[in-house]
């Protein structure tokens, strides 16, 4: 959020947040901008209301803004892209709302995030099944906002190291959306520390989040 803020610190007018959720990035965004955040779940946008009064929050399709055609002067996406096997559709809305020169931020879940590689792993052994995520390459994401018609200034890979109490990871993961399925299995402590051995040193889950992180501009 540092760097996004830095990226967007000359932008005049609202920042419309695509995929606001319920509003965790779109927080620090309001403290510096007003904030339109999109998001399809009602649910979400309720909480997102609640938790952030001072923004707009509008319910629509993220492929479908009910915004005017280079309305916006910047526009940030987090933790959305990897819903998507292909990104043109979202990309290329995007495009059309931002005003020429307009900023564009995006950020999610690298294919290199530990994290989401070992709940990938632990799925298809456990429970044999995919996520159904397409966690985006940080070169690849670059090509295809270009593609777009954005000039990108910078296409990073963010890194964060990981340090999760052994019994705690568990403890999340029996929360996660697939924690009943996990719980149906009954595995013993021994079962889950064979599972989870090439990630934990001494009593602990280590693992790297990986980021990637695209800043562009709307091309003239």
């Amino acid at each position: 959020m540092t760097e996004s803020l830095r990226f967007l610190s000359a932008s005049e007018g609202p920042v419309l947040d695509v995929g606001c959720g319920d509003g965790i990035p779109t927080a620090t965004l309001v403290r510096h901008y007003h904030v339109i955040g999109v998001d399809f779940a009602t649910t979400m946008i309720q909480r997102a209301r609640l938790n952030l009064p001072s923004a707009e929050f509008l319910r629509a399709s993220v492929d479908h803004l009910p915004l005017r055609s280079g309305s916006v002067p910047a526009s940030t996406c987090y933790f959305l892209l990897s819903d998507y096997a292909t990104k043109t559709s979202l990309l290329n809305e995007l495009h059309r709302v931002l005003r020429p020169n307009g900023k564009l931020v995006l950020a999610d879940y690298s294919s290199n995030d530990d994290f989401n590689n070992l709940l990938d792993n632990l799925q298809r052994t456990v429970l044999g099944k995919d996520r159904g995520m397409f966690r985006p390459d940080a070169d690849v994401l670059k090509r295809e906002v270009e593609e777009a018609g954005f000039r990108v200034q910078t296409a990073s890979e963010v890194q964060h190291p990981l340090r999760i109490e052994f019994q705690t990871f568990i403890d999340q993961l029996y929360l996660s959306s697939t924690g009943a399925q996990y719980k149906e299995r009954q595995l013993t402590r021994g079962q889950w520390r064979r599972l989870l051995n090439e990630w934990i040193e001494g009593s602990e889950v280590h693992v790297t989040r990986r980021f990637a992180l695209v800043f562009a501009e709307k091309a003239d």
